[in-house]
């Protein structure tokens, strides 16, 4: 068939047309869609890459804030006794008694369990108790509890309550008032501070020979590796 010139022209218009879209269909619009898609990857990276500043801004310090942290739980933990079994426990009892030939009967000591302390302070601190009290004034004690008031603590305050291993004891006790007396201001000056008098009972505080009951709390602490040691034994 032979093809006019109008035909022929029309004929090349409809074949640029037909080269024109399928061009745009399979070749720029997936350029386009590919371009995209890179613009949005280029954007995600750009935000985690601002994220990644953020944090190596963030842990500028960090090894030493880690240190400050750690000897800082370290002075609160120097103020506990470790963990100990409850044989422990009554051996530790019977030694510190013993210092002051204080004579106990009846030790009991609880099962396993937890003691809550609002907030640790070291800083010292000027206390009267109820067997001081006596000591001045001679006056008749009856039965009447002796708390001792110091908080448990490390060289700063730290804001509680925690929670930490304890036993509660209980004994009989005789001795002097001066023997007692000693027992307990020594409470205060132990390297382990978290031993401490819930109740004190006396029976007759104008004997020469003292007896009565006691309750006590003994707090404990585990001994916790230094991070930045375990992170470098990992290393």
């Amino acid at each position: 068939m032979k093809l006019s010139y109008r035909d022929k022209v029309i004929l090349i218009v409809l074949l640029v047309i037909l080269v024109w879209v399928i061009g745009v269909m399979f070749f720029i619009k997936p350029k386009f869609e590919e371009l995209d898609d890179a613009n949005k990857e280029f954007d995600n990276q750009v935000l985690v890459l601002e994220n990644k500043k953020n944090e190596i801004k963030a842990d500028e310090g960090l090894e030493d804030r880690v240190r400050e942290a750690y000897n800082e739980v370290t002075n609160i933990t120097k103020n506990f006794y470790d963990k100990m079994t409850t044989e422990e426990v009554s051996e530790t009892i019977d030694n510190i008694l013993d210092e002051d030939e204080i004579t106990n009967d009846s030790l009991s000591i609880s099962a396993y369990g937890t003691a809550t302390i609002d907030l640790v302070n070291s800083i010292p601190q000027d206390m009267q108790t109820e067997v001081d009290i006596i000591a001045s004034q001679n006056a008749n004690l009856g039965v009447t509890p002796v708390e001792n008031s110091e908080e448990i603590t490390s060289e700063e305050t730290v804001q509680g309550p925690a929670t930490v291993p304890a036993y509660s004891v209980s004994f009989g006790f005789s001795c002097t008032m001066e023997q007692l007396q000693s027992f307990l201001d020594k409470l205060l000056t132990r390297n382990e501070k978290s031993l401490v008098v819930t109740s004190c009972t006396i029976s007759d505080v104008n004997e020469e020979t003292i007896s009565g009951s006691m309750d006590m709390t003994l707090m404990m602490m585990p001994r916790l590796q230094n991070p930045l040691d375990k992170q470098a034994a990992a290393s």
